[in-house]
């Protein structure tokens, strides 16, 4: 369920979707600054994800959330929420997975001065990320934490009243997040990417290596290798997942049928954009 604030308005999907080779290309230009030679490369791999994406992961989006359909008319369990972001997990692992071939091959002709831009990124996305989240007081990050989770939450559910805004405060001020640990954990996840990308460039890999080499990356992002940091994570996922069910449970028939309705036409989008080739 908390995957829901991943979703943006119905007519924004469509959109972006039917576009979204020609998106992640001028993404991954802003990243990396592409040379000529490696245009049409990342121009193909891009078309050839998206072609498979709609193919093969959009009816599964369809199933998932006919399956949250099924579940939200009545009170929820906390380990119900978590099961939904496990599906939502190991579709982006399947995404990643699908694209090693080409996205090995594309890494090979990266240069030096190309991870480099990748560095430079990743340093203004992290200073926007410290002005958000580690370089402001504890009151000022929940009541921005707060009025984030609340807009896209009311954007299912329709207004909260009171008592539900107070479930909201309360899910959010009890959370074990820390802003240190969560930017300590950014920082090596950056920092194990680009390195990845520099030996997959420079190492003179066979396309195999370079695979493997991606798999195990993606395998350290989704599951860090820090066992600390493994039992931190695991408890805000629960903690969330307790939060939304707790939210949830509050909810009234009226706000769980507009949330049902919500679901519902993102599920013809997903229908309409699976026959649109």
């Amino acid at each position: 369920m908390l995957s829901l604030t991943l979703l943006s308005g119905c007519s924004t999907i469509q959109i972006i979707y039917n576009q979204a080779d020609e998106v992640l290309y001028w993404w991954l230009d802003g990243y990396v600054d592409l040379t000529d030679k490696q245009k049409p490369l990342a121009k193909e791999m891009l078309r050839n994800l998206h072609q498979w994406h709609r193919q093969t992961q959009l009816p599964e989006y369809v199933l998932l959330l006919q399956k949250i359909r099924t579940q939200i008319s009545k009170d929820i369990q906390p380990e119900q929420a978590c099961s939904v972001i496990a599906e939502v997990q190991e579709s982006l692992i399947a995404v990643l997975q699908h694209i090693e071939p080409e996205a090995g091959q594309f890494i090979t002709q990266l240069k030096p001065e190309q991870l480099q831009n990748i560095r430079k990124k990743q340093e203004k996305l992290n200073k926007e990320w410290r002005e958000d989240y580690l370089d402001v007081g504890d009151e000022k990050r929940l009541r921005q934490r707060t009025k984030q989770s609340l807009s896209r939450l009311e954007d299912f559910y329709g207004k909260l009243d009171a008592p539900q805004r107070e479930v909201l405060k309360q899910w959010l001020s009890k959370s074990s997040f820390v802003p240190a640990t969560s930017y300590e954990e950014r920082l090596r996840r950056q920092n194990d990417a680009v390195q990845t990308f520099s030996r997959i460039s420079q190492g003179n890999l066979s396309s195999v290596a370079a695979q493997t080499q991606l798999r195990a990356w993606v395998e350290r992002s989704f599951f860090p290798p820090d066992e600390a940091f493994q039992k931190y994570s695991q408890a805000l996922k629960q903690e969330n997942c307790e939060g939304f069910a707790k939210l949830h449970n509050s909810t009234t028939r009226a706000q769980r049928e507009r949330l049902a309705e919500n679901l519902r036409n993102y599920e013809n989008i997903f229908q309409n954009l699976v026959l649109k080739k």
